[in-house]
């Protein structure tokens, strides 16, 4: 930036009028068509200008020889030309006062002494032009509330993109396709999904302090390889604290194989992976080991935030699922308390005398066409004062069950004075409830174990909330 100009407000790089790229072709496999393609296909409603002489028309759009000949202002830019014409690209992009740019090209500090003289070059030069830059090396930005796909991952084949509250920062392209397509499987939405790439200018923590300020974001999940200034991660991560946006990380490098393929990958020096976890667990930061797991623990997060606790009442159609679940609610230092006297009493009239007053609490599978017992069970432990969340365990269920089922859940899950998390593991069978049950705010999973870990960071971030209060 010019000493003394204003920085580019964020919400232009999320929210663009118009778009160029840079690039531009008319092959749907070139990194060049794919944005143009996407941006159609999802929708986005601002101008897009694609740029490159040797064509007159790309994907029914007109085509510019240059950035300074397409019309009016462009907030963002994106360069897919090699890395010898990236130079006269910003020139251009300076000359028409672009905010934004968005570096797919890669052949930088990944590559080694000269790669990363050049990336130095490139950023002295946005640094005086006023250009914010994201990448180089990188697979851009998805933004599924604007209908934003200033990127080529191939995840964005989808039918459509799934608006949500999480919002989604990775140091690597590869993970960013696997959650968008976690996503669009899981029917579960995004806010947004950030690629960084080599981090020349803008970099993790600056849009960690973007979704920190975002209302509409309410958990935010990080795939990080490095810090490039760990004091501004931590004071970004204080607020994150204080605005209750937890924060969850799949830190990468954790052996020495991994800290060299981290540096060969976007030139990070991974550092030691052990500091890296003392600073997590001081700040309240999630860690986690895999991606489904930071997908799934953001969003049960970005579902009930702070509202965690240790205390289970765990409901199962199952009795064995029933017995997993308490084994992995051990493994993650969960409780399975009694149901209290008067809940017991309560109990006695709902169920048959045989049921057992035990937590996991064995329903059987005979009430998977009882909703409104299933919902009165429910009602019960969620008024029991031993209990801080309701894990309700269905198996063996049809189709049919299982859309009338989510139905009746989504209903009552508003009303229900504690947290309710479910684990239906019967995969694909239950893809028509997701919608049901995201939209009402309850997190469903499929594996117990991964259930059981979300519970297990939804517990440990609520007590530290509660402690720093």
């Amino acid at each position: 930036m010019k000493k003394g100009e204003r920085k580019p407000p964020m919400k232009t790089l999320f929210k663009p009028r118009s778009i160029a790229v840079i690039g531009a072709s008319n092959d749907p496999s070139r990194i060049g068509a794919m944005p143009i393609r996407f941006l159609l296909k999802h929708g986005y409603l601002g101008e897009i200008y694609p740029v490159n002489p040797k064509y007159q028309e790309v994907f029914g759009l007109p085509c510019y020889p240059t950035l300074r000949s397409t019309p009016g202002k462009v907030d963002l830019v994106l360069v897919a030309i090699q890395r010898r014409f990236v130079p006269g690209a910003l020139q251009e992009c300076s000359e028409k006062k672009v905010p934004y740019a968005i570096l797919f090209t890669a052949g930088y500090g990944e590559t080694g002494v000269e790669g990363k003289k050049e990336q130095e070059a490139l950023l002295r030069f946005a640094r005086q032009s006023g250009i914010r830059l994201i990448g180089p090396n990188c697979i851009g930005i998805v933004c599924p509330h604007e209908n934003l796909t200033a990127s080529f991952i191939s995840g964005l084949e989808m039918p459509r993109l799934i608006p949500g509250h999480i919002g989604v920062i990775a140091q690597s392209g590869g993970v960013c396709n696997a959650i968008l397509t976690r996503s669009s499987d899981r029917l579960m939405g995004l806010r947004a999904l950030i690629s960084t790439g080599n981090e020349l200018d803008l970099e993790m923590t600056d849009f960690i302090e973007h979704f920190v300020q975002d209302p509409q974001t309410r958990a935010i999940a990080l795939l990080m390889e490095s810090l490039k200034d760990p004091a501004k991660f931590i004071r970004a991560a204080d607020r994150a604290m204080h605005e209750n946006k937890p924060l969850v990380v799949l830190k990468l490098g954790r052996s020495e194989k991994g800290r060299q393929a981290a540096a060969s990958h976007t030139g990070a020096m991974a550092g030691a992976y052990a500091v890296y976890q003392g600073l997590f667990r001081q700040k309240g930061i999630c860690s986690v080991s895999d991606i489904d797991e930071l997908f799934e623990v953001a969003h049960l997060l970005s579902c009930y935030g702070a509202r965690g606790g240790h205390r289970l009442a765990i409901l199962s159609t199952s009795g064995g699922t029933g017995a997993l679940m308490a084994d992995l609610a051990a493994d993650n230092f969960l409780h399975l308390p009694v149901p209290s006297a008067r809940t017991r009493d309560r109990l006695h009239d709902l169920m048959p005398a045989t049921t057992s007053m035990a937590n996991p609490m064995d329903i059987t599978t005979q009430f998977m066409n009882d909703a409104d017992a299933i919902s009165r069970y429910l009602q019960t432990f969620g008024e029991d004062e031993n209990f801080d969340v309701l894990v309700l365990v269905l198996t063996l269920s049809t189709s049919e069950q299982t859309l009338s089922l989510a139905r009746r859940l989504a209903l009552i899950a508003p009303s229900l004075k504690k947290p309710l998390v479910v684990c239906w593991p019967v995969g694909m069978i239950a893809h028509r409830a997701f919608r049901h049950l995201d939209e009402a705010g309850v997190p469903l999973f499929f594996q117990p174990a991964l259930c059981m870990s979300a519970l297990g960071h939804f517990a440990r971030y609520g007590k530290f909330q509660k402690a720093r209060a």
